[in-house]
Order: structure tokens, then sequence, then C-alpha cells
């Protein structure tokens, strides 16, 4: 059972603690019956699920996350701390991976700490991405809580090693009197560290990390094709390192370690209310935080959309659609698609929030939690493909009408109700810790005349000709990842059918396409050396037609200046410490 909290001013507060007797050391329900009847009644649920639960079936679970990639895996981490405080699982510990990894985990750090738990290790992952360039974090919303990366640097400084925490807990796995459950493993991340944790293994049996690992739950996809277990490369988290999530695959078939796997349409299906979000904006320390980071995020979100779209189909039907909600063709779609653009300001009370890691934290807690909760169907009741017998690997969300059996607004509302009372449970205390109005967040540095010299530049046929060369090189690039990954899978195949004729043919043309792939990425860098040339010979002439400075060998270096931008569409920000 997790520790009492009830200790906690703020669980004491008259509006929000029901009035009934307790048994000792149970945590206290954070929503008072006559004001919150649902929340409550969700509370009592978890309550008595926890004290039927032996204590060997409370989950140990560890997760990997690049928390602050996106406010999403802070979602996650609440739902997680809240499920520890109520007693439903045991968390063994945090692993902050993706470059910079220790600048992540000096945030996580604090945010356990602000939830009163100091004893929760926080250690470092590994860089996660097997391009750091390409998959550098995003500076304009994400890792600049600068009062959280200061307090967590204060407290601890080197982390440990990630790798060392998840061989010492996976060792751990049935030691002890009694013996200590199995491991869950929650991957919101890049698979690079449980990857490397299986290769320590390579040498001795599977049957040892059969006997260890209790389940792997996954943010992301995987696949069936012919027989063999191939991760969605789709699915962004897989996409940072693939040929660790191909390993990742691959030894949890072959080792028969059960697994989860939550894709992007389980969390669409489940969304939350972006009015509910707002609640918890006034929460201590961490709601200050997640209004600065959500805001933002979403303006990008918004911002790209209507103005500068990554891929073609990211414009802004897609937003319309898919961060608002709103249905093709309904009233308000056809309103704004066929007008003039709304502003920021319009639509963001509109927002729905896509929990994307939240909903694989919920899978992390059991079956038999989801079920006590409404969110998951019998065993009987779901697809074919989702049945624990003989299926080892499940997915939930494999196309918008077929979930894997799991109802997703009562899916919403769980997650609704436990982030909500993990931070009325515990606002105060953090409070204690950093108060709300004294976290700062670091922010970029743009004048007025930098922003308004960008402005002229972006319409210029020069600017546009080296973004549009970037963005066709990273389309060749990421075709030419696709052709190498499909000659992998064609060799495996190839292997699980013993070299057949028809497997070898399925190998040589996929190397065909591969080498087809790449000579088109060469043709890609050739254009773009062209029009970085052009660029160089502009910014050195005193008639040049760009006004701003830019650094023509870097994709980033032309990207919007996002914050000048906010500021102007929002009327400016406090609690901001300007940077350069």
């Amino acid at each position: 059972m997790a520790e009492n909290t009830s200790q906690s001013d703020d669980v004491h507060s008259p509006d929000r603690i029901a009035d009934e007797p307790l048994i000792p050391y149970e945590p206290l329900i954070p929503f008072r019956q006559s004001s919150w009847p649902e929340e409550h009644g969700l509370y009592l649920k978890l309550r008595v699920f926890v004290r039927n639960r032996s204590p060997d079936q409370i989950p140990r679970v560890v997760v990997i996350t690049d928390v602050e990639q996106d406010y999403d895996d802070l979602l996650a981490i609440i739902f997680l701390i809240e499920m520890h405080r109520m007693g439903a699982i045991h968390l063994e510990g945090c692993i902050a991976n993706h470059y910079p990894a220790d600048r992540r985990a000096w945030f996580l750090r604090t945010v356990l700490d602000l939830f009163n738990l100091p004893e929760v290790p926080v250690t470092e992952g590994t860089k996660g991405a097997s391009d750091v360039e390409a998959h550098a974090p995003d500076l304009f919303y994400g890792l600049k809580n600068k009062t959280f990366e200061e307090a967590g640097n204060r407290r601890v400084s080197p982390f440990r090693n990630g790798l060392d925490l998840l061989n010492a807990l996976v060792q751990e796995s049935g030691t002890g009197r009694p013996p200590k459950q199995k491991l869950t493993v929650l991957l919101i991340s890049s698979l690079q560290d449980i990857s490397e944790l299986f290769d320590d293994y390579k040498t001795t049996d599977a049957k040892d990390l059969q006997a260890k690992i209790h389940k792997c739950v996954s943010q992301g996809g995987y696949k069936w094709e012919d027989g063999v277990l191939w991760p969605e490369m789709g699915m962004v988290n897989n996409s940072f390192n693939r040929k660790a999530a191909k390993n990742y695959t691959r030894t949890i078939q072959e080792s028969k370690i059960p697994s989860d796997a939550w894709s992007r349409e389980a969390a669409k299906a489940s969304a939350l209310d972006g009015k509910f979000f707002k609640k918890l904006f006034g929460l201590g320390p961490i709601g200050a935080h997640l209004k600065w980071m959500w805001l933002r995020q979403e303006f990008k979100f918004y911002w790209d959309s209507n103005n500068d779209p990554f891929m073609p189909h990211l414009n802004f039907g897609w937003y319309l659609n898919t961060r608002l909600g709103l249905p093709k063709g309904s009233e308000k779609y056809n309103e704004w698609i066929n007008g003039k653009p709304p502003r920021f300001r319009a639509v963001y009370p509109h927002i729905r929030i896509i929990p994307y890691d939240c909903c694989a934290a919920v899978g992390a807690v059991g079956d038999d939690f989801m079920r006590a909760m409404g969110v998951l169907g019998s065993a009987d009741s779901l697809p074919d493909y989702n049945k624990t017998k003989p299926c080892e690997h499940r997915m939930f969300g494999r196309s918008p009408d077929d979930l894997g059996g799991i109802n997703p607004s009562q899916l919403a509302k769980v997650m609704e109700t436990f982030l909500h009372g993990a931070l009325l449970a515990t606002h105060k205390k953090g409070e204690q810790h950093i108060h709300a109005k004294s976290v700062e967040h670091y922010t970029q540095e743009f004048t007025e005349e930098m922003g308004e010299k960008w402005d002229h530049d972006s319409h210029d046929p020069l600017f546009i000709e080296i973004k549009e060369s970037w963005k066709e090189l990273s389309k060749c690039k990421a075709k030419a990842l696709d052709a190498e990954d499909s000659c992998d899978l064609a060799r495996r195949q190839c292997e699980r059918l013993g070299g057949t004729e028809v497997a070898k043919v399925k190998v040589k043309e996929a190397e065909e396409a591969k080498a087809e792939a790449d000579w088109r990425v060469v043709k890609a860098e050739i254009e773009l050396k062209k029009v970085q040339a052009k660029v160089k010979e502009d910014q050195e002439s005193p008639s040049g037609r760009l006004r701003g400075r830019y650094d023509y060998k870097h994709q980033k270096s032309f990207t919007a200046p996002y914050e000048w931008l906010y500021q102007k569409e929002m009327g400016g920000s406090s609690a901001t410490v300007d940077i350069t």
C-alpha cells in the first residue's frame, strides 16, 4: 500500500474530502461526494479494488519516458503517481531518456518531489534517437521549465544510469518474502533502453526474461507480417530508433514476453475535454507548468497547420478534425475550413487533449483494474486478436472503428478523474516546495525587429525554396528508412520460411527498392546544396533579398520564431525568463 497522504492540508479541505470512516493508512479521496459524485464513485471503486487485491497482485511498474517531449508524458507520470498513492501499483522507478536525457531527468525528479515521492528513483536513460538532430526536442515548448530543472539539478547530479536501474528491477522479480511481483515495463518513449536490456540477455536463456518481466506496455504499435511481429514505424516512438524498435518486437516475440501496444487511435477516441484540462491549471506548480506548455504546444499545432504543414496532410483540415475533434462536414468545420482561418484565441477553447501516453499508463495498472473501472471488456468479449490465449501481444486501437475491446468514453473519464484527483490531493504540499507563481520558464529572445525580418523573409521565394528543399530531403530519408525496414522484414520472413525461392525473390525486390530510395536521398542532397549556395550568396551580398541572418547549413535556422508569434497572438506572457 502506498504511503498515507492524510497529513496533506489539501486532502483535509472540507470541500474536497468525503466524510466517511477510513481504514488506517488508507489514502483519502480528494473529491467530496456531494460536489463530485461521479469522481467520488470512481475513487470508491478503486479503494474497494485495492482492498480486494492481494499484495502479490500489485504491479511493479517502471516507466521509460521522454518527459517534456510533449505534455502527454507528464499526464502519464501524474496518473502513475496517483495509482501509486492509492496503492494500485508500486512505482518502482522512472528512466528519462531521449537527448538531452539529463535535463529530462532533472525535470522529472522535481515532479516526483512535488508529489512527495522522493524515494522513487529517477535515472538518466539513453539518447533515444539514432539521429539526435532529426529527433531533437522542440525547444519552443519543451524543456523550458527553469525552476523545475534547477531544483532537480540541485537534488541529484549526475544521475544513476537508467540501464543499471532497469537491470536491478528485473533481477528483483521473484526475490524476497513474499516474492516480488514480476516487472511491468511501461514504454512511452524511444525503445532504445529496453532494447539494450534485451541485448544484455541475448547470451542467456529466453526463460530468464519470461520469469522476470510480467508485461511490456507501450505507446505506439506493431503488426503481424506473415508470422513476424513488426513495429509500426508510423508511430513516433518506434521511429526514434528503428533498429531498437525492431529488436524490441523480435525479442518479445521470440522470448514470449506478453505485451500490449496502445496506438494513436485509442488516444484520439478517448480524448479529454479541454474544459477539464483547464481545471488543472490552478492546482499548484504542476498545474502552472501544464498551462504554460499546453498553450504553446497547441499553438504550434495550430500555426503549422495554417502556415507551414510539415507534411501535406497535416493541414488545417487535419487540425480541425484531430486537435479540435470537429467532424468533417460539420457546421463549425465548414465555417472555419471555408472562411478565413480563425485566430488561435478563437479555437483554443475547443481543443481536445489527446492523451497518447496516459492511455498506455492506464494499461500498465492491469487488466483487472481496467475491468473494475469499466474500461476493458471481459476476456470473452475481446476481439479474437486480443484474447489472452493464444495471443501474447495485444493491440488497442488498430483503427478508429476497432479499438480492441476498450470503452473510450470510460477510459477518458478514468483518466480525467485520477489526473484531477492527483493534483487536488497534493498541490498544497507542492506549493510548499515551489510556489506556482514562482515557476519560471526560459523563452527565446526574439525582438520585434527580428520578428519583422523573419516575417518579410518567410514570403520570399528563396526562403520558401530552401525550406521545401529541406522538407524534400527529410521525406526522402524517411522513405529510405522505410525501404531499409522492408529489407529487414523480407530477410526475417525468408529466414522464418527456410529460404524458399519466393522469399528470396522478395528479399531481392526489397533490396532493389532500397537502392532506389538511397539514390533519391543523394539527389535531394545535391538539390539542397544548390539552394544552400544561393542562400549563402544572398547572405553575403550587401543587396541580398533576405533581411535576417540564417545558418543555411541547418534546417532549424529557418523555422518560425514561435515564441514571438505566440506572444503577438496572446498579448504577452508572465512568468518567463528571456535567454539568448
